[in-house]
């Protein structure tokens, strides 16, 4: 399979923008990750799993190049701005026919029809982005915006599964609200993060609209981030994002109670998938977050006695994004199933979930406590 680095020439790609191009597989490969478990779940075909969950990947690379070129441009100079468009431009459409070419390769019975039009959503999405004005924007519009530019990457990696596996409409719709509300999340907590940079670019947004007040109107990013900060909003958000994550939580445990799979089969679906993220996609080798000897640690732990194994799935559980422990699971059940599950698969899993929760903390923030830690520290640094 051909990733996005690959596309990159070995003459006219500077090393910051290689590094970014990276970073941004890095953050698709998660969409890809759960794209290939669901698929290979269903359909035990690895090459299969492999083409479905570079789609999404290869997509979210070139889509983020594009908006780089969009948002970064008029920050450029005379002299470097064409050439930085060309790069921009130019590398997303390479890495765009990685899409092209994975969608070829899949099999012919497949309907990619919804996969298309989800595809177009996410161009309309970005057309309508400068059509909603902050100053008049409501909550509601602010909601709409954060579905037609982060939930719909869910929607994509369902209609991929759809198109390739054998799960029926009701699952389907279950993963297609399970993750509209996992990226609803993480979009906006990504979004209070640059709420300073978005008020700046006349971005309307879910924390923008929550405050009482324009936020424009403040003389400088730091008095923005303390007026933020100061206000009802955070509280506010919390509730909005609490609401979201119940029925994630819900509609999660709804998916699960439909598999007809033993608990092994979908650890091994888990373990292909985060296999393919770390070998084949993450930039970052699992050794530069989990060492080796924590690695044997965990294994160690596992076979050691129950109470051992207890202890490992509940740290790596609290490491996981989307503020795991505020969902509405049952986390002593879960812990009761995967305790019984085999401990060398085990440990490989726990090892590249930290792997992975550790890459993801590091592309975006993915907690609210995070996002809003961010914006207290940028709001005491000093401004040059």
């Amino acid at each position: 399979m051909s990733l996005p680095p690959a596309a990159l020439p070995d003459a006219g790609c500077p090393p910051p923008l290689r590094a970014r191009v990276e970073r941004y597989t890095n953050q698709g490969g998660l969409i890809g990750a759960f794209t290939y478990a669901l698929t290979v779940l269903e359909t035990d075909d690895e090459t299969l799993a492999a083409a479905t969950a570079s789609i999404p990947t290869n997509l979210f690379v070139t889509s983020s190049l594009h908006d780089d070129a969009i948002d970064e441009s008029g920050d450029w100079n005379a002299t470097d701005s064409k050439r930085r468009l060309n790069e921009r431009i130019t590398l997303g459409d390479l890495v765009f026919t990685n899409v092209v070419e994975a969608a070829r390769s899949l099999p012919a019975n497949a309907d990619l029809t919804p996969v298309l039009e989800t595809v177009r959503q996410i161009g309309r999405g970005q057309l309508a982005e400068d059509h909603l004005e902050p100053s008049t924007a409501t909550l509601e519009d602010a909601v709409a915006r954060v579905d037609a530019r982060g939930a719909v990457w869910g929607d994509l990696a369902v209609a991929l599964v759809d198109a390739v596996a054998d799960y029926s409409e009701t699952q389907c719709e279950m993963l297609r609200r399970l993750t509209r509300n996992g990226m609803f999340v993480l979009t906006v907590v990504d979004d209070v993060e640059d709420l300073p940079a978005d008020v700046a670019n006349g971005v309307a947004n879910v924390p923008r609209a929550l405050y009482d007040g324009d936020l424009s109107t403040r003389e400088s990013p730091a008095a923005v981030v303390d007026a933020f900060l100061g206000s009802d909003a955070p509280d506010r958000l919390e509730a909005i994002l609490a609401e979201r994550r119940t029925a994630l939580g819900a509609d999660a445990r709804a998916f699960a109670a439909t598999l007809d799979r033993p608990e092994t089969d979908v650890l091994a679906a888990v373990r292909r998938a985060l296999s393919w993220y770390c070998d084949t996609v993450c930039s970052v080798p699992v050794e530069a977050t989990v060492p080796p000897e924590r690695q044997r640690r965990v294994r160690a732990e596992l076979v050691d006695d129950e109470a051992s194994t207890r202890r490992t799935l509940a740290s790596a559980i609290a490491e996981l994004p989307l503020e795991t422990g505020s969902l509405p699971v049952d986390l002593d059940a879960v812990i009761d199933t995967v305790v019984e599950l085999p401990a060398a698969p085990l440990a490989d899993v726990l090892s590249m979930v930290t792997h992975v929760a550790t890459i993801a903390d590091d592309v975006m923030s993915t907690s609210l406590a995070d996002a809003l830690d961010v914006l207290e520290r940028r709001a005491s640094t000093p401004q040059s």
